[in-house]
């Protein structure tokens, strides 16, 4: 089974209300309105001056038809949205919103010309299609188009908003979260992704890719459970990442803050990254060997397997991976006995709410945690 078979995840609940309590200074917003043209955004697309981190949303998740009326609002210089960009520290600019119409510029512009390091990754320009105004040029591609319709879509001014590169991760995460509403908006995941590109990203990535041993474990683990579209593994990844190093104890909500503060905490010394990888590995394995294919899941009901809960794949694999050798054994060793323990325990109201309603709340948290910590420690002395 491959992690795209199947994509059984429990969705959170309850999590509306929660909100973060962790301030940031409005004084620190920093966003600049820049005017520029089309063509000057497809001469920084053709420069790479543009980019879209790696492991960002997928772009071209508009149809044809959906391009080609993109394409066709410019022919008619009809006002488009507002771009936002992030500037990085090398002063490109990173797409925040408006993917799909950077990715449709690039595709049916440069289409035949751009190659390497392309955000759509096509290799040939688009034909227009179910045009509703400009019916003539259905069929035709950006080269077959006469040079003053070809002029008319350059010369088409846009409005940028380009947050600044000393801008805090938090006021960028809330920025993003709060621009991308409608369309096709980025999720949490893909807002952190978008803000915390190079090795970070890499980092988390690296766990649960299907190249590596901690990836192989935790797809093995999670029973191939957990697609890779819209970034669900690195979410999961990133949820063990901000537990694993900020510990439950300095959890504060929201959830989305939390993590976007372990992100941003992922340590670059390689000997760190190490210790990380090999617990994660261990937790996975490990998670694997105890529950088999229910790990991370609520107990069955009328023998059907319940879908992977995210509050459990937190505290499972968190404490997990703060095992030793021989507490791992003592558990092996005692797997029957705390099997009936922890079927008990998903019973015990407290916890059971703490795993399937407003699970973001501190007190959930910090439920979740200390009673399978109890129950851990129990089984390994």
């Amino acid at each position: 089974m491959t992690i795209e078979q199947e994509n059984d995840i429990e969705e959170e609940l309850g999590n509306e209300d929660v909100k973060s309590e962790i301030p940031f200074d409005p004084n620190d917003i920093n966003i600049t309105i820049i005017p520029r043209t089309i063509g000057q955004l497809v001469d920084m697309l053709e420069y790479d001056e543009i980019l879209m981190p790696k492991f960002q949303r997928l772009p071209n998740l508009w149809t044809l038809k959906e391009k080609s009326r993109f394409i066709e609002s410019l022919m008619l210089n009809l006002p488009i949205p507002l771009f936002y960009f992030a500037e990085a520290e090398d002063k490109k600019w990173h797409v925040i919103d408006g993917l799909q119409r950077i990715s449709t510029l690039e595709h049916f512009i440069l289409g035949d010309t751009k190659k390497e390091n392309s955000i759509s990754k096509n290799k040939t320009s688009f034909k227009l299609e179910n045009l509703e105004f400009k019916t003539e040029f259905n069929g035709e591609k950006w080269d077959k188009l006469p040079r003053d319709i070809q002029r008319r879509i350059n010369t088409n001014q846009v409005t940028i908003n380009l947050i600044g590169k000393g801008t805090p991760d938090q006021v960028k995460y809330n920025i993003f979260s709060r621009i991308n509403q409608g369309g096709v908006p980025l999720k949490p995941q893909e807002i952190r992704t978008a803000l915390f590109q190079g090795y970070k990203v890499d980092f988390i990535e690296s766990l649960v890719s299907e190249e590596s041993h901690q990836g192989k474990a935790f797809i093995k683990a999670t029973d191939g459970s957990i697609p890779k579209r819209r970034q669900e593994d690195l979410d999961f990844a990133t949820r063990f990442i901000a537990f694993y190093i900020l510990g439950y104890e300095k959890y504060e909500p929201d959830m989305d803050s939390f993590l976007t503060l372990g992100t941003k905490n992922i340590p670059a010394n390689k000997k760190e990254q190490e210790k990380i990888i090999n617990d994660f590995n261990s937790a996975m394995a490990l998670a694997f060997e105890i529950f088999a294919d229910n790990a991370f899941r609520k107990l069955p009901e009328n023998g059907r397997r319940k879908p992977i809960n995210k509050p459990l794949f937190e505290v499972i694999s968190v404490h997990f991976s703060k095992l030793n050798t021989e507490h791992k054994n003592k558990l092996i060793k005692n797997k029957k006995v705390f099997l009936d323990e922890y079927e008990s325990l998903q019973n015990i109201r407290e916890f059971k709410n703490s795993i399937s309603t407003g699970t973001a709340n501190k007190d959930s948290v910090k439920e979740r945690h200390e009673k399978l910590k109890t129950l851990l420690e129990k089984y390994i002395q």
